[in-house]
């Protein structure tokens, strides 16, 4: 970043990975460096910022043309974008340099230099954190992600701060699936799965899968009334949804509070039970753990669940 900045006598850098959602390109992480007027360079990084970038034309047409994208700033100043492109075609980031002047071709050559080796980290990091099938994010980063949740929960100064939430969803008879079209079209199912899934959350929700059929979800500065209805939402969008060869999926759907002072297992254990109490009652429906030990059909964290139920 600061050799850029020097090379390209440039007034700022910025580095912005992306994350595509139902069409909707997000920035999720930021590299900036700017140049102060001593000369010096201030470099900065943020993460989880994550925002929609439609409301920003020249980056939707860099994103969306796939070329390098020229424009102006309120100074009469240069702003150029260049596309970070992954190995499915997609921008998965972009640098902007903006300055006084258009770059000069020996500039050029640096840029693009600098965008191969970026473009293979950025690769790398997706390669970790991402489902291959899916692109969903995956079971080793979940942890990381709900300690940070947590630690923000912790801090939280106001009550819808604190209301965070942990969902766990499982489709139902995935094995017949599998078993009587073959794992290429039970594959398909779980790829548009995880696409209904993504159309119906925010961006700053993280969806993830777990393995096999099953998905999680973690929601943050959300009611319960809410949460619960998104999570009703959700289930009718499968049902709704006419999959190729297989026709009609159905999904269960358990969910909980994410507490203080919980473990990630906790949390899971507690979806999970609201989860086995759909499976057990009939699937294709949405329990949330709180209201069933309410009602006393579960027995809180020393509730005894019956497994010997056809999960699949």
């Amino acid at each position: 970043m600061q050799l850029l900045l020097q090379f390209l006598a440039a007034d700022s850098v910025t580095l912005v990975k992306l994350r595509h959602e139902a069409g909707v390109a997000r920035a999720t992480h930021c590299l900036a460096g700017t140049t102060r007027a001593d000369g010096g360079v201030d470099v900065t990084r943020r993460r989880d910022n994550v925002e929609s970038l439609a409301g920003l034309p020249l980056w939707k047409d860099c994103i969306e043309s796939g070329e390098p994208t020229l424009g102006r700033t309120a100074n009469g100043g240069c702003e150029i974008l260049f596309p970070l492109h992954g190995d499915n075609g997609h921008v998965i980031g972009i640098l902007e340099v903006v300055g006084l002047r258009t770059p000069e071709p020996r500039e050029l050559m640096l840029i693009n230099g600098v965008l191969r080796i970026v473009r293979n980290h950025l690769a790398l990091l997706d390669y970790g954190e991402r489902d291959t099938l899916t692109g969903l994010l995956n079971r080793k980063t979940f942890e990381a992600q709900f300690e940070k949740l947590r630690r923000e929960l912790a801090a939280a100064t106001s009550a819808i701060a604190r209301d965070c939430w942990i969902g766990v969803l499982d489709i139902d008879h995935f094995k017949a699936v599998n078993d009587g079209y073959g794992h290429v079209i039970g594959d398909e199912v779980l790829l548009l799965v995880s696409q209904i899934i993504q159309r119906n959350f925010r961006g700053e929700d993280r969806v993830y899968r777990f393995g096999g059929e099953e998905f999680v979800v973690l929601l943050r500065e959300t009611s319960e009334v809410d949460t619960g209805n998104v999570m009703e939402r959700l289930r009718a969008a499968v049902e709704a949804h006419r999959f190729p060869q297989v026709g009609r999926v159905t999904t269960s759907i358990g969910w909980t509070r994410i507490r203080l002072h919980d473990a990630p297992a906790g949390a899971i254990g507690r979806a999970d039970a609201a989860l086995y109490y759909a499976k057990k009652n009939g699937r294709n429906r949405v329990f949330q753990h709180e209201q069933l030990v309410a009602q006393g059909e579960l027995e809180g964290e020393a509730a005894v669940l019956e497994h010997e139920i056809e999960l699949f």
